[in-house]
C-alpha cells in the first residue's frame, strides 16, 4: 500500500535527518557552554588576582601542563595577563581589558547558546509532529484493515 511507503519515508526522515540534526545542535551547544565556562573562569581569576594585588602579596598557583601533569608557580606581576583570543592567538592584556574582553565574549556566547536552544526546540517539535503523522497513518492502516 501507499501508506506503508509513506510511513517508511517518515521514519527515515526522523532517523536520517532530524535526529542527527538534533545531535549536532546539542554537541555544538555543549561546546559553547564549555567556552562560556572558560570565560567565566577568566573573569573569576582576574578578580582573584585583583584581590591579591590589593593585599600586596605573592600568589601561589598550580598550573596544568597537560596529560594530568601540573606544576606550581608564583605570580608576582599583577598588571597584565595573557588571553587566548582564538585560533592560537594569545594577546597580552591588563586586568581591565581582559575582564571587558571576557564580558564581550560572554555576551556573544549567550546569544549563540540561546539561538542553539531555539533550534533544538524547533527540531524536537518537528520530530513530535512527524511522530504524530506516523501515528495517524498507523491508525488509518488499522481502520482500513477492519
Amino acid at each position: 500500500m501507499d501508506l506503508h511507503k509513506k510511513l517508511k519515508q517518515y521514519e527515515h526522515f526522523i532517523d536520517q535527518k532530524l535526529k542527527p540534526d538534533l545531535k549536532d545542535i546539542e554537541s555544538t551547544l555543549a561546546k559553547k557552554s564549555m567556552e562560556c565556562k572558560e570565560w567565566i573562569d577568566l573573569k573569576t581569576v582576574v578578580g582573584i588576582i585583583c584581590e591579591f594585588k590589593d593585599t600586596d602579596r605573592d600568589m601561589n598557583v598550580q598550573l596544568p601542563l597537560g596529560n594530568d601533569v601540573t606544576t606550581f608557580a608564583k605570580i608576582c606581576d599583577y598588571e597584565s595577563t595573557y588571553v587566548n583570543v582564538g585560533l592560537g592567538c594569545i594577546l597580552e592584556m591588563d586586568r581591565e581589558e581582559a575582564s571587558k574582553y571576557a564580558d564581550i565574549r560572554l555576551r556573544l556566547l549567550q546569544k549563540e547558546i540561546n539561538h542553539l536552544r531555539k533550534l533544538a526546540v524547533n527540531v524536537k517539535v518537528h520530530i513530535k509532529m512527524v511522530l504524530l503523522a506516523i501515528s495517524e497513518l498507523q491508525a488509518t492502516l488499522v481502520n482500513n484493515i477492519k
